[in-house]
């Protein structure tokens, strides 16, 4: 008893200090968000640690053609991105929505969006993590009717800061549970959006397909709503602009096989489209997840 309210202060203790961390960022100007990301990053790939090796070996394995020395700036990018989006996370979920959708420059293929509600259909809008996701759900809730699925953090204490942050820009969250499934279903018939993040392993289940050419288990939930419910599934993803000038919304056009092909072409489409958004910006994607773990493969160092 005595153990378990030490451990209890303690995690009191921490989020604390997160939130405190959380709200400097947030005051701080976009440039120096990411200026202090890009030495998170930088510290981080001096030294050896886990992350970084899950980021060698995903970017060695996902693009063998590179030099050594290609990948070697590729890994050094991608984890300095991973500290942009760590120093930005107070500023999305604590700054007034107003202000995080000023930094958006522009917008380019939201007409994929329009023209598929406009038609009666509903859609999902499949985000990886890629760029600032946080920015582009803001972006998409603020406009269009949509629900997603939302499971609480690790860090308890910082519940109510995440989801208060992914609320403000009004989109309706449901758990991640059998209820939160039949809800986005619900809202996909009646013509509406919902968000899903394509690129989680899932906890059980899911069907093992190709991504980057490597096996990979991928998640089937987003095949059998498009296919349950006819709707158009689009990807996009938040750019991170150079020289923090903003971001830079991009929506990809539907692809039709994940809705009306067969269960695996569907979600082998689904990794295809992931690969497709991450090739326009390899540098902004999240490499330090195992996204090939659960496979007969030995892909990462124990």
């Amino acid at each position: 008893m005595v153990k378990t309210d030490i451990i209890g202060r303690m995690a009191r203790k921490r989020d604390k200090i997160l939130l405190a961390l959380l709200r400097f960022n947030a005051a701080l100007p976009l440039l120096f968000n990411h200026a202090l990301g890009v030495i998170i990053g930088t510290l981080v790939t001096v030294f050896p640690n886990r992350r970084l090796s899950t980021c060698r070996t995903n970017i060695g394995r996902c693009f063998p053609s590179l030099s050594g020395r290609e990948r070697n700036r590729l890994v050094r990018s991608a984890m300095r991105h991973t500290g942009r989006g760590l120093a930005e996370a107070g500023r999305m979920w604590l700054r007034p929505v107003e202000d995080n959708l000023a930094l958006i420059r522009s917008v380019e293929g939201e007409g994929h969006i329009r023209q598929a509600l406009d038609s009666g259909r509903g859609v999902i809008l499949a985000t990886p993590h890629l760029g600032n996701w946080e920015l582009f759900g803001l972006y998409c809730s603020s406009r269009y009717p949509m629900t997603n699925m939302y499971r609480e953090p690790p860090m308890k204490g910082l519940d109510e800061t995440i989801r208060g942050g992914r609320e403000s820009g009004g989109g309706r969250y449901v758990p991640a549970d059998a209820s939160g499934v039949r809800a986005q279903l619900k809202a996909l018939k009646q013509g509406e959006m919902v968000g899903m993040l394509p690129d989680q392993v899932p906890s059980e289940g899911g069907l093992t397909v190709p991504f980057f050419g490597l096996p990979a288990v991928t998640m089937t939930l987003l095949s059998q709503l498009a296919r349950k419910s006819g709707a158009a599934v689009i990807f996009g993803f938040a750019e991170r602009l150079p020289w923090a000038r903003g971001y830079r919304i991009h929506f990809l056009p539907p692809d039709e096989l994940v809705t009306t092909a067969d269960i695996e072409t569907s979600v082998t489409r689904v990794n295809a489209q992931v690969e497709q958004c991450i090739r326009m910006r390899p540098d902004q994607y999240l490499w330090i997840y195992k996204r090939f773990r659960n496979t007969d493969t030995e892909f990462y160092d124990k």
